[in-house]
């Protein structure tokens, strides 16, 4: 094949990191449209040099090949962070390596499964952001600061007014303070129903404060 061929195939992966790039600067995360194309195309150009270099007594089109995957699985697990108890970067990271095996079957000239691949990531990543947000309109966790004067049982006052509603608590903390009582909870469920715990607990006269935090 003549450099043109390989110049075609670079070309390819460019278009295929853009079309995976997109989306993720579009929901603004860390690697995006400048990053998935400089992966793609580099991924693709240590391809073409490894089928060029066949015939070669140093050369190993399959070596060469599998660097680029530790390569990839590097840089991915660098864009990985814990934070306060939450993996952030998970799905940052898989795109990365996905889009290195994109632009290295188009680096091998397979154009018809580099295109499907591209397609199929893409795909996902659009569609299921959808379903996610979708999701988490129905699993939303808010955390309250609530002041009650200490005429009542504060505990099954509040418990009383969270099961009505329908919400989940996940985390509870009563101070006593000169005014009263100060309850930090923390819940989870629609947000619908967050926003009617919200009214239940203004609504309640021995609520003397509320604020979501």
């Amino acid at each position: 094949m003549d450099e043109w061929g390989y110049i075609l195939r670079l070309v390819a992966a460019i278009v295929a990191g853009s079309i995976i790039g997109f989306e993720r600067e579009l929901h603004d995360k860390p690697a995006g449209l400048r990053t998935n194309i400089l992966i793609c195309f580099g991924s693709a150009l240590f391809t073409v040099m490894s089928v060029m270099m066949v015939g070669e007594a140093y050369s190993d089109r399959a070596r060469i090949a599998a660097q680029v995957v530790t390569g990839v699985g590097f840089l991915g697990a660098g864009t990985i962070v814990h934070f306060k108890g939450n993996v952030l970067g998970l799905t940052t990271a898989a795109t990365i390596w996905a889009v290195a095996s994109v632009g290295m079957a188009f680096g091998a000239g397979e154009y018809g499964l580099g295109w499907a691949a591209t397609f199929l990531t893409a795909g996902v990543l659009f569609g299921l952001a959808f379903a996610e947000d979708l999701i988490s309109s129905w699993r939303v966790t808010t955390r309250f600061k609530i002041k009650l004067d200490a005429t009542v049982k504060t505990a099954d006052l509040i418990k009383q007014i969270i099961d009505e509603v329908g919400l989940h608590t996940r985390s509870w903390m009563i101070t006593k303070v000169e005014e009263g009582l100060t309850l930090r909870i923390s819940v989870t469920g629609p947000m619908k129903k967050i926003e009617e715990l919200q009214a239940a607990l203004i609504n309640n006269e021995h609520v003397t404060s509320i604020k979501r935090v």
